[in-house]
Protein backbone atom coordinates (compact mmCIF):
# COMPACT_ATOMS: atom_id res chain seq x y z
CA UNK A 1 0.00 0.00 0.00
CA UNK A 2 2.90 2.54 1.28
CA UNK A 3 4.37 1.85 -1.98
CA UNK A 4 1.07 2.13 -4.17
CA UNK A 5 0.57 5.18 -2.70
CA UNK A 6 4.18 6.62 -3.35
CA UNK A 7 3.73 5.60 -6.88
CA UNK A 8 0.54 8.05 -6.67
CA UNK A 9 2.25 11.11 -5.40
CA UNK A 10 5.67 10.55 -7.64
CA UNK A 11 2.86 10.60 -10.22
CA UNK A 12 1.39 13.38 -9.48
CA UNK A 13 4.89 15.31 -9.00
CA UNK A 14 5.49 14.44 -12.61
CA UNK A 15 2.59 15.31 -14.37
CA UNK A 16 2.72 18.99 -12.58
CA UNK A 17 6.33 19.33 -13.15
CA UNK A 18 5.84 18.58 -16.74
CA UNK A 19 3.04 21.22 -16.90
CA UNK A 20 5.85 23.83 -15.23
CA UNK A 21 8.02 22.27 -17.98
CA UNK A 22 5.68 23.11 -20.69
CA UNK A 23 4.74 26.57 -19.41
CA UNK A 24 9.11 27.38 -19.84
CA UNK A 25 9.35 25.94 -22.86
CA UNK A 26 6.44 27.93 -24.18
CA UNK A 27 7.56 30.97 -22.67
CA UNK A 28 11.11 30.46 -24.69
CA UNK A 29 9.07 29.65 -27.43
CA UNK A 30 10.15 26.10 -27.98
CA UNK A 31 7.92 23.44 -28.66
CA UNK A 32 5.97 24.02 -31.74
CA UNK A 33 7.71 20.71 -32.89
CA UNK A 34 6.76 18.72 -30.08
CA UNK A 35 3.22 18.22 -31.20
CA UNK A 36 3.33 15.53 -33.60
CA UNK A 37 5.07 13.92 -30.74
CA UNK A 38 2.91 14.41 -28.06
CA UNK A 39 -0.14 13.60 -29.95
CA UNK A 40 1.61 9.79 -30.84
CA UNK A 41 2.99 9.09 -27.92
CA UNK A 42 -0.66 10.06 -26.14
CA UNK A 43 -2.90 7.58 -28.55
CA UNK A 44 0.26 4.70 -27.90
CA UNK A 45 -0.33 5.52 -23.91
CA UNK A 46 -4.67 5.54 -24.59
CA UNK A 47 -3.80 1.86 -25.38
CA UNK A 48 -1.60 0.56 -23.36
CA UNK A 49 -2.43 -0.17 -19.65
CA UNK A 50 1.59 0.16 -18.39
CA UNK A 51 3.79 2.86 -17.01
CA UNK A 52 3.10 4.89 -21.26
CA UNK A 53 -0.55 5.94 -19.21
CA UNK A 54 1.84 8.08 -16.94
CA UNK A 55 3.65 9.35 -20.13
CA UNK A 56 0.59 10.00 -21.79
CA UNK A 57 -0.52 12.08 -18.87
CA UNK A 58 2.51 14.13 -18.76
CA UNK A 59 2.49 14.67 -22.28
CA UNK A 60 -0.94 15.84 -21.78
CA UNK A 61 0.07 18.01 -19.01
CA UNK A 62 3.67 19.63 -21.47
CA UNK A 63 1.00 20.36 -24.04
CA UNK A 64 -1.48 22.25 -21.65
CA UNK A 65 1.35 24.23 -20.49
CA UNK A 66 2.20 25.24 -24.04
CA UNK A 67 -0.76 25.86 -24.84
CA UNK A 68 -1.31 28.12 -22.04
CA UNK A 69 1.98 29.91 -22.33
CA UNK A 70 1.42 30.81 -25.85
CA UNK A 71 -2.13 32.71 -24.72
CA UNK A 72 0.02 34.45 -22.02
CA UNK A 73 2.51 35.56 -24.44
CA UNK A 74 -0.36 36.64 -27.12
CA UNK A 75 -1.57 38.87 -24.48
CA UNK A 76 1.91 40.59 -23.32
CA UNK A 77 1.78 40.99 -27.35
CA UNK A 78 -1.05 43.29 -27.15
CA UNK A 79 0.81 45.49 -24.41
CA UNK A 80 4.10 45.63 -25.74
CA UNK A 81 2.48 47.03 -29.32
CA UNK A 82 1.79 50.23 -27.28
CA UNK A 83 5.01 51.11 -25.97
CA UNK A 84 6.14 54.23 -27.30
CA UNK A 85 2.53 55.53 -28.01
CA UNK A 86 0.47 58.09 -26.38
CA UNK A 87 -2.25 56.37 -25.22
CA UNK A 88 -5.71 57.46 -23.21
CA UNK A 89 -6.73 53.67 -21.65
CA UNK A 90 -9.59 53.71 -18.88
CA UNK A 91 -8.68 50.52 -15.84
CA UNK A 92 -9.21 49.46 -12.52
CA UNK A 93 -6.63 49.78 -10.02
CA UNK A 94 -5.92 46.00 -9.28
CA UNK A 95 -3.83 46.14 -5.90
CA UNK A 96 -3.02 48.62 -3.31
CA UNK A 97 -1.49 51.32 -4.05
CA UNK A 98 2.05 51.41 -2.55
CA UNK A 99 4.45 54.60 -2.12
CA UNK A 100 8.33 53.93 -3.75
CA UNK A 101 11.23 55.41 -1.82
CA UNK A 102 10.62 58.44 -4.01
CA UNK A 103 7.19 59.15 -2.67
CA UNK A 104 5.62 58.04 -6.20
CA UNK A 105 2.60 56.05 -5.70
CA UNK A 106 2.42 52.80 -7.52
CA UNK A 107 -0.18 50.25 -8.37
CA UNK A 108 -1.34 48.37 -11.55
CA UNK A 109 -4.32 48.82 -13.95
CA UNK A 110 -6.83 46.12 -15.22
CA UNK A 111 -9.80 45.99 -17.01
CA UNK A 112 -7.54 48.09 -19.49
CA UNK A 113 -9.89 49.64 -22.08
CA UNK A 114 -7.68 51.76 -25.09
CA UNK A 115 -9.51 54.62 -26.08
CA UNK A 116 -9.98 53.63 -29.86
CA UNK A 117 -12.22 56.20 -32.29
CA UNK A 118 -14.04 53.49 -34.32
CA UNK A 119 -15.16 52.15 -31.32
CA UNK A 120 -17.12 54.19 -28.43
CA UNK A 121 -16.62 51.66 -25.80
CA UNK A 122 -12.70 51.44 -26.31
CA UNK A 123 -10.75 48.59 -27.04
CA UNK A 124 -10.15 45.61 -24.59
CA UNK A 125 -6.47 44.65 -23.86
CA UNK A 126 -5.70 41.83 -21.61
CA UNK A 127 -3.31 42.20 -18.43
CA UNK A 128 -2.22 44.57 -16.62
CA UNK A 129 -0.16 48.15 -16.93
CA UNK A 130 1.74 49.21 -14.06
CA UNK A 131 1.38 52.72 -13.06
CA UNK A 132 3.51 55.36 -11.64
CA UNK A 133 2.02 58.64 -10.52
CA UNK A 134 2.71 61.55 -8.65
CA UNK A 135 3.00 61.73 -4.71
CA UNK A 136 0.31 62.58 -3.07
CA UNK A 137 -2.19 60.94 -5.64
CA UNK A 138 -4.85 59.25 -3.85
CA UNK A 139 -6.65 56.02 -5.07
CA UNK A 140 -7.90 52.99 -3.84
CA UNK A 141 -8.23 49.41 -5.10
CA UNK A 142 -11.49 49.43 -7.23
CA UNK A 143 -11.21 53.12 -8.13
CA UNK A 144 -11.94 53.45 -12.37
CA UNK A 145 -9.64 55.26 -14.00
CA UNK A 146 -9.01 57.23 -16.73
CA UNK A 147 -5.11 57.97 -17.62
CA UNK A 148 -3.22 60.02 -20.40
CA UNK A 149 0.32 59.54 -21.34
CA UNK A 150 2.93 57.85 -23.13
CA UNK A 151 3.30 54.10 -22.47
CA UNK A 152 7.07 53.08 -21.92
CA UNK A 153 8.96 49.22 -21.40
CA UNK A 154 8.04 48.14 -17.64
CA UNK A 155 9.96 46.38 -15.36
CA UNK A 156 10.07 42.69 -14.62
CA UNK A 157 6.45 40.73 -15.18
CA UNK A 158 4.96 44.02 -16.01
CA UNK A 159 6.10 44.71 -19.78
CA UNK A 160 4.49 48.43 -20.26
CA UNK A 161 4.01 51.08 -17.78
CA UNK A 162 2.58 55.09 -17.82
CA UNK A 163 4.50 57.42 -16.00
CA UNK A 164 3.16 60.56 -14.46
CA UNK A 165 -0.11 60.37 -16.70
CA UNK A 166 -2.72 62.71 -16.92
CA UNK A 167 -5.17 61.06 -14.22
CA UNK A 168 -8.94 61.20 -14.45
CA UNK A 169 -11.17 59.47 -11.66
CA UNK A 170 -14.05 58.26 -13.06
CA UNK A 171 -15.36 56.40 -10.28
CA UNK A 172 -14.39 55.33 -6.88
CA UNK A 173 -17.46 52.69 -6.57
CA UNK A 174 -16.16 49.51 -4.09
CA UNK A 175 -17.46 46.57 -4.12
CA UNK A 176 -18.89 45.45 -0.90
CA UNK A 177 -16.36 42.45 0.11
CA UNK A 178 -13.50 45.44 -1.19
CA UNK A 179 -15.77 48.26 1.19
CA UNK A 180 -15.14 45.75 4.04
CA UNK A 181 -11.73 45.18 3.45
CA UNK A 182 -11.39 48.98 3.63
CA UNK A 183 -13.52 49.64 6.66
CA UNK A 184 -11.39 47.20 8.28
CA UNK A 185 -7.88 48.98 7.48
CA UNK A 186 -9.55 52.57 8.64
CA UNK A 187 -10.29 50.66 11.83
CA UNK A 188 -6.69 49.55 12.21
CA UNK A 189 -5.18 52.93 11.26
CA UNK A 190 -8.47 53.92 13.88
CA UNK A 191 -6.94 52.38 17.10
CA UNK A 192 -3.37 52.25 16.40
CA UNK A 193 -1.12 55.09 15.78
CA UNK A 194 1.64 54.43 13.06
CA UNK A 195 4.41 53.07 12.45
CA UNK A 196 2.73 50.49 14.62
CA UNK A 197 -0.72 50.27 12.53
CA UNK A 198 0.98 49.59 9.07
CA UNK A 199 3.34 47.46 11.17
CA UNK A 200 0.25 45.64 12.64
CA UNK A 201 -1.79 45.07 9.15
CA UNK A 202 1.45 43.83 7.41
CA UNK A 203 1.70 41.19 10.42
CA UNK A 204 -2.06 40.44 9.75
CA UNK A 205 -2.50 40.51 6.83
CA UNK A 206 0.37 41.13 4.76
CA UNK A 207 0.13 44.61 3.25
CA UNK A 208 3.86 45.53 3.10
CA UNK A 209 3.29 47.97 0.40
CA UNK A 210 1.58 49.70 3.17
CA UNK A 211 4.15 49.64 5.59
CA UNK A 212 6.92 52.59 5.62
CA UNK A 213 10.09 52.73 3.36
CA UNK A 214 12.33 53.22 6.21
CA UNK A 215 10.86 50.30 8.26
CA UNK A 216 10.58 48.57 5.18
CA UNK A 217 14.64 48.38 5.02
CA UNK A 218 14.70 47.70 8.73
CA UNK A 219 12.54 43.95 8.48
CA UNK A 220 14.65 43.09 5.00
CA UNK A 221 17.76 43.89 7.24
CA UNK A 222 17.24 41.74 10.01
CA UNK A 223 15.66 38.77 8.13
CA UNK A 224 11.79 39.94 9.17
CA UNK A 225 10.51 40.75 5.71
CA UNK A 226 8.66 37.47 5.55
CA UNK A 227 6.51 38.70 8.64
CA UNK A 228 5.08 41.09 6.56
CA UNK A 229 4.49 39.17 3.58
CA UNK A 230 1.30 37.22 3.06
CA UNK A 231 2.45 33.71 3.83
CA UNK A 232 1.33 30.11 4.87
CA UNK A 233 2.89 31.52 8.13
CA UNK A 234 0.31 34.03 8.94
CA UNK A 235 -2.39 31.70 7.23
CA UNK A 236 -1.45 28.77 9.22
CA UNK A 237 -1.44 30.39 12.32
CA UNK A 238 -5.38 31.31 12.08
CA UNK A 239 -6.14 27.94 10.58
CA UNK A 240 -4.54 26.37 13.28
CA UNK A 241 -6.48 28.47 16.31
CA UNK A 242 -9.45 27.50 14.51
CA UNK A 243 -8.74 23.83 14.04
CA UNK A 244 -7.64 23.38 17.46
CA UNK A 245 -10.91 25.13 19.07
CA UNK A 246 -13.48 23.33 17.29
CA UNK A 247 -11.68 19.54 16.39
CA UNK A 248 -13.56 18.65 19.40
CA UNK A 249 -17.45 19.69 17.70
CA UNK A 250 -16.10 17.09 14.23
CA UNK A 251 -13.98 17.31 11.62
CA UNK A 252 -16.65 18.29 9.68
CA UNK A 253 -17.16 21.52 11.33
CA UNK A 254 -13.32 22.22 11.79
CA UNK A 255 -13.31 21.60 8.28
CA UNK A 256 -15.93 24.15 7.43
CA UNK A 257 -14.83 26.80 9.52
CA UNK A 258 -11.03 26.50 8.35
CA UNK A 259 -12.14 26.93 4.86
CA UNK A 260 -14.70 29.91 5.77
CA UNK A 261 -11.51 31.67 7.76
CA UNK A 262 -9.34 30.67 4.88
CA UNK A 263 -11.96 32.49 2.64
CA UNK A 264 -12.43 35.85 4.56
CA UNK A 265 -8.36 35.88 4.72
CA UNK A 266 -8.68 36.34 1.01
CA UNK A 267 -11.16 38.78 1.56
CA UNK A 268 -9.23 40.92 3.76
CA UNK A 269 -5.54 40.31 1.77
CA UNK A 270 -7.28 41.10 -1.51
CA UNK A 271 -6.57 37.75 -3.03
CA UNK A 272 -2.95 38.38 -4.14
CA UNK A 273 -0.76 36.12 -5.88
CA UNK A 274 0.98 34.93 -2.62
CA UNK A 275 -1.92 34.34 -0.37
CA UNK A 276 -3.81 32.47 -3.40
CA UNK A 277 -0.62 29.99 -3.10
CA UNK A 278 -0.95 29.59 0.48
CA UNK A 279 -4.89 29.21 1.01
CA UNK A 280 -4.07 26.80 -1.96
CA UNK A 281 -2.06 24.98 -0.01
CA UNK A 282 -4.21 25.11 2.99
CA UNK A 283 -7.31 23.47 1.64
CA UNK A 284 -5.41 20.97 -0.24
CA UNK A 285 -3.76 19.99 2.97
CA UNK A 286 -7.11 19.96 4.75
CA UNK A 287 -9.28 18.14 2.35
CA UNK A 288 -6.74 15.57 2.12
CA UNK A 289 -6.67 15.32 6.47
CA UNK A 290 -10.78 15.29 6.18
CA UNK A 291 -10.63 12.42 3.91
CA UNK A 292 -7.71 10.36 5.45
CA UNK A 293 -4.86 11.28 3.52
CA UNK A 294 -1.64 13.02 3.70
CA UNK A 295 0.28 14.58 1.09
CA UNK A 296 3.39 14.27 0.50
CA UNK A 297 5.25 17.40 1.40
CA UNK A 298 6.45 17.66 -2.82
CA UNK A 299 3.39 16.57 -4.03
CA UNK A 300 1.27 19.26 -2.45
CA UNK A 301 4.62 22.00 -3.89
CA UNK A 302 4.80 20.59 -6.95
CA UNK A 303 0.94 20.54 -7.50
CA UNK A 304 0.89 24.14 -6.00
CA UNK A 305 3.18 24.93 -8.45
CA UNK A 306 1.64 23.94 -11.62
CA UNK A 307 -1.69 24.67 -10.86
CA UNK A 308 -0.79 28.81 -10.38
CA UNK A 309 1.86 28.03 -13.22
CA UNK A 310 -0.72 27.65 -15.32
CA UNK A 311 -3.40 30.30 -13.85
CA UNK A 312 -0.67 32.83 -14.83
CA UNK A 313 2.57 31.70 -16.26
CA UNK A 314 4.22 34.89 -15.29
CA UNK A 315 4.24 33.76 -11.72
CA UNK A 316 7.76 31.34 -13.29
CA UNK A 317 9.63 34.78 -13.18
CA UNK A 318 8.37 36.44 -10.21
CA UNK A 319 11.13 36.51 -7.21
CA UNK A 320 7.68 36.24 -5.03
CA UNK A 321 6.62 33.09 -6.80
CA UNK A 322 10.17 31.52 -6.69
CA UNK A 323 10.95 32.44 -2.78
CA UNK A 324 7.68 31.22 -1.39
CA UNK A 325 7.81 27.66 -2.74
CA UNK A 326 11.65 27.92 -1.81
CA UNK A 327 10.07 28.84 1.90
CA UNK A 328 7.64 26.18 1.38
CA UNK A 329 10.43 23.19 0.74
CA UNK A 330 12.33 24.42 3.64
CA UNK A 331 9.17 24.14 5.94
CA UNK A 332 7.99 21.15 4.59
CA UNK A 333 10.87 18.86 3.20
CA UNK A 334 14.24 20.43 5.03
CA UNK A 335 13.09 21.31 8.32
CA UNK A 336 10.81 17.79 9.37
CA UNK A 337 14.49 15.94 7.96
CA UNK A 338 16.85 17.92 10.84
CA UNK A 339 14.01 17.95 13.64
CA UNK A 340 14.16 14.05 12.77
CA UNK A 341 17.95 13.70 13.41
CA UNK A 342 17.57 16.01 16.42
CA UNK A 343 15.34 13.43 18.16
CA UNK A 344 11.84 15.94 17.40
CA UNK A 345 12.29 18.26 19.99
CA UNK A 346 9.38 18.90 22.09
CA UNK A 347 10.39 22.59 22.82
CA UNK A 348 7.73 24.90 20.64
CA UNK A 349 10.85 27.42 20.71
CA UNK A 350 13.07 25.34 19.27
CA UNK A 351 10.81 23.71 16.41
CA UNK A 352 10.29 27.24 15.64
CA UNK A 353 13.57 28.51 15.23
CA UNK A 354 14.24 25.11 13.12
CA UNK A 355 11.76 25.56 10.90
CA UNK A 356 12.28 29.38 10.31
CA UNK A 357 15.78 28.92 9.96
CA UNK A 358 15.30 26.25 7.14
CA UNK A 359 13.16 28.55 5.14
CA UNK A 360 15.44 31.22 4.96
CA UNK A 361 18.45 28.23 4.36
CA UNK A 362 16.72 27.74 0.62
CA UNK A 363 15.45 31.66 0.07
CA UNK A 364 19.52 32.83 1.09
CA UNK A 365 20.80 31.92 -2.33
CA UNK A 366 18.06 33.49 -4.61
CA UNK A 367 18.04 36.54 -2.07
CA UNK A 368 22.20 37.02 -2.42
CA UNK A 369 21.87 36.26 -6.34
CA UNK A 370 19.43 39.22 -6.69
CA UNK A 371 20.11 41.77 -4.11
CA UNK A 372 23.33 40.59 -2.71
CA UNK A 373 21.93 41.06 1.00
CA UNK A 374 22.25 39.02 3.97
CA UNK A 375 20.99 39.62 7.56
CA UNK A 376 23.87 38.12 10.24
CA UNK A 377 21.38 39.02 13.20
CA UNK A 378 18.11 36.78 11.20
CA UNK A 379 18.54 33.97 13.48
CA UNK A 380 18.83 35.77 16.93
CA UNK A 381 15.71 38.29 15.25
CA UNK A 382 13.55 34.79 14.07
CA UNK A 383 13.96 33.34 17.70
CA UNK A 384 13.08 36.40 19.49
CA UNK A 385 10.01 37.60 17.80
CA UNK A 386 8.52 34.69 15.70
CA UNK A 387 6.68 33.38 18.93
CA UNK A 388 5.54 36.65 19.84
CA UNK A 389 3.74 37.18 15.87
CA UNK A 390 0.28 34.96 17.56
CA UNK A 391 -0.34 37.33 20.23
CA UNK A 392 0.40 40.64 17.50
CA UNK A 393 -2.05 38.87 15.40
CA UNK A 394 -4.83 38.83 17.40
CA UNK A 395 -4.75 41.76 19.56
CA UNK A 396 -4.02 44.09 15.82
CA UNK A 397 -7.21 42.03 15.11
CA UNK A 398 -9.21 43.12 17.91
CA UNK A 399 -7.59 46.47 17.80
CA UNK A 400 -9.34 46.73 14.06
CA UNK A 401 -12.45 45.31 15.05
CA UNK A 402 -12.18 48.18 17.98
CA UNK A 403 -11.51 50.97 15.50
CA UNK A 404 -14.78 49.62 13.04
CA UNK A 405 -17.54 49.02 15.71
CA UNK A 406 -16.36 50.98 18.55
CA UNK A 407 -14.27 54.01 17.85
CA UNK A 408 -14.88 55.95 20.98
CA UNK A 409 -13.46 52.77 23.22
CA UNK A 410 -10.68 51.53 20.71
CA UNK A 411 -8.32 53.58 23.03
CA UNK A 412 -8.65 50.46 25.46
CA UNK A 413 -9.20 47.95 23.14
CA UNK A 414 -6.32 48.58 21.58
CA UNK A 415 -3.61 48.65 24.07
CA UNK A 416 -2.56 45.58 24.17
CA UNK A 417 -1.70 45.74 20.22
CA UNK A 418 0.00 48.81 21.28
CA UNK A 419 2.33 47.45 23.56
CA UNK A 420 3.14 44.09 21.86
CA UNK A 421 3.68 46.17 18.24
CA UNK A 422 5.97 48.69 20.19
CA UNK A 423 7.67 46.03 21.64
CA UNK A 424 8.54 44.04 18.64
CA UNK A 425 9.44 47.34 16.48
CA UNK A 426 11.85 48.62 18.97
CA UNK A 427 13.41 44.87 18.88
CA UNK A 428 13.56 45.33 15.20
CA UNK A 429 15.12 49.19 15.51
CA UNK A 430 17.99 47.87 17.99
CA UNK A 431 19.44 44.70 15.58
CA UNK A 432 18.61 46.61 12.27
CA UNK A 433 20.41 49.58 13.88
CA UNK A 434 24.07 46.88 14.78
CA UNK A 435 26.97 47.43 12.40
CA UNK A 436 27.38 43.83 12.04
CA UNK A 437 23.52 43.47 11.51
CA UNK A 438 23.84 42.08 7.63
CA UNK A 439 27.01 42.56 4.99
CA UNK A 440 26.33 42.67 1.09
CA UNK A 441 27.43 39.64 -1.22
CA UNK A 442 26.52 39.02 -4.04
CA UNK A 443 26.30 35.38 -5.41
CA UNK A 444 27.02 34.55 -9.37
CA UNK A 445 24.80 31.92 -11.32
CA UNK A 446 27.39 28.85 -11.04
CA UNK A 447 27.43 29.94 -7.08
CA UNK A 448 23.20 29.65 -7.15
CA UNK A 449 23.64 26.39 -8.53
CA UNK A 450 26.19 25.25 -6.64
CA UNK A 451 24.46 26.32 -3.54
CA UNK A 452 20.99 24.71 -4.31
CA UNK A 453 22.85 21.68 -5.56
CA UNK A 454 24.72 21.25 -1.50
CA UNK A 455 21.01 22.09 -0.05
CA UNK A 456 19.26 19.43 -2.12
CA UNK A 457 22.14 17.13 -1.18
CA UNK A 458 22.14 17.54 2.20
CA UNK A 459 18.35 17.31 2.37
CA UNK A 460 18.65 13.84 0.60
CA UNK A 461 21.39 12.72 3.18
CA UNK A 462 19.54 13.64 6.11
CA UNK A 463 16.03 12.11 4.64
CA UNK A 464 18.10 8.65 3.75
CA UNK A 465 19.95 8.48 7.51
CA UNK A 466 16.42 9.05 9.57
CA UNK A 467 15.05 6.09 7.25
CA UNK A 468 17.75 3.94 8.95
CA UNK A 469 17.19 5.41 12.28
CA UNK A 470 14.78 3.87 14.47
CA UNK A 471 11.28 5.21 14.12
CA UNK A 472 9.98 7.91 16.73
CA UNK A 473 6.78 9.76 16.47
CA UNK A 474 6.83 13.10 16.08
CA UNK A 475 5.85 15.20 19.14
CA UNK A 476 4.07 17.53 17.07
CA UNK A 477 3.30 18.42 13.29
CA UNK A 478 5.51 21.38 12.00
CA UNK A 479 4.27 24.56 12.69
CA UNK A 480 4.47 26.74 10.08
CA UNK A 481 3.09 24.30 7.61
CA UNK A 482 -0.42 24.19 6.55
CA UNK A 483 -2.42 22.44 8.89
CA UNK A 484 -3.03 18.86 8.31
CA UNK A 485 -4.78 16.72 11.37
Amino acid sequence: MGENRLRRTTAISLVAAAAVTGIVLGRAGIGGGLWRLIVAVVIAATLSRTRLALLGLMLIALSLGLWRAGVWTTQRVQLTALIGQPVTVTGIVADDPATSAHGQVQFNLSHLRLADPSNPAGRSIPGTLAVNEHPGVFVQRGYQLQLTGKVRPGFGNQVAELSYPQLTLLSTRQDPLEQLRQRFFAGIRTALPEPTASFGLGLLIGIRALIPKPLQDQLALVGLSHLVAVSGYNLTIIVQAIHRLLNRAGRGIALAASLWFIGTFLVLTGATASIVRASLVSILSLLAAYYGRKFHPVTLISLTAGATALYNPGYLSDLGWLLSFLAFFGILVLAPAVEARLGHPKLVLVRLLIESTCAQIVTIPLILFFFGQLSIVSPITNFLLLPLVPFAMAAGFVAGLAGMFLPAFCGWLAWPAVLVLKFMLGLIGYFAHLPWAGTTNHLSLPGLIAAYALILALTLALTRSNRNRPVRKPNAKPLLEPVVS
